[in-house]
């Protein structure tokens, strides 16, 4: 068996709709795509085809796309569900808003199974044609289709990558200035756990404690105690101090005037 050639060509009509748009200043509006089984064999598309050896398959435009390197390219694709199949795919046709077949392609032999067949799986079919004048062709995306290119997955891949990457830079960011900001003011404020208040849960409350503490204090001579260790006195507080070394003070006296009494003549 020889090799296979497989190519897309306009056709005659889609050749004369494209270039009377051109004169008109009108538009060729690109819908559908078709698929084929050849007829059960490979066979060469000529461009006097206006329609398919034997359609297997017809759907919307799901998505369309230009090469970025080759800027006359179109690029239309539609998706084939997975829930229709038992055929295989050996031409396909693009078809415009008015059911002419503009371009006819030979694919691969591509086997579209079905659930029967213990398989099950969407099948995308892609359209490349190449025309002189891309502005003068438009194509009908079908707007309920979700449909995205391995182009768009790689980007979805990329951007969702930079944003991850951005989200962990800006985390560790924030996690070091919580970090930094906790030993600062750490640093400030100091060790709770060495505060001799009952409460050593936060320092509001041990300053609270402590306010308490100092508004309850009484500084009167009986409350204000003192330390007899060093003097003669018995007294424990600063008010029985006082008032003892006042009677010392008064029996001194009075054991003067006694004895200035005995000495002086009556």
């Amino acid at each position: 068996m020889a090799d296979e050639q497989f190519y897309t060509i306009l056709t005659n009509i889609g050749k004369a709709k494209i270039a009377n748009a051109g004169m008109l200043g009108k538009s060729v509006v690109l819908e559908k795509i078709q698929a084929g089984d050849g007829g059960g064999s490979y066979y060469n598309p000529t461009e006097d085809q206006t329609a398919l050896k034997n359609k297997v398959w017809e759907g919307n435009i799901n998505a369309f796309d230009k090469d970025e390197n080759n800027p006359n390219w179109i690029i239309a694709t539609a998706c084939v569900p997975g829930s229709i199949g038992g055929f295989t795919v050996r031409e396909m046709a693009l078809i415009d808003n008015e059911g002419d077949m503009i371009a006819v392609c030979k694919s691969p032999e591509t086997y579209k199974p079905k659930v029967g067949n213990g398989a099950m799986k969407d099948l995308y079919l892609k359209f490349i044609i190449e025309v002189s004048n891309v502005e003068k062709v438009t194509l009908v995306v079908d707007p309920t289709a979700i449909f995205l290119t391995k182009k768009d997955e790689e980007k979805i891949k990329t951007s969702i990558t930079n944003l991850d990457k951005k989200i962990t830079e800006n985390n560790t960011t924030t996690n070091k200035k919580i970090d930094d900001a906790k030993k600062d003011l750490g640093d400030k404020i100091g060790d709770t756990t060495l505060l001799k208040t009952t409460d050593k849960t936060n320092i509001v409350s041990a300053l609270n404690e402590v306010k308490t503490s100092v508004d309850s204090i009484e500084t009167t001579a009986e409350k204000t105690s003192y330390n007899n260790a060093t003097s003669n006195l018995n007294a424990t507080n600063v008010q029985g101090a006082i008032d003892e070394v006042v009677a010392k003070i008064e029996t001194f006296n009075e054991i003067n005037i006694n004895t200035i009494n005995n000495i002086l003549p009556i």
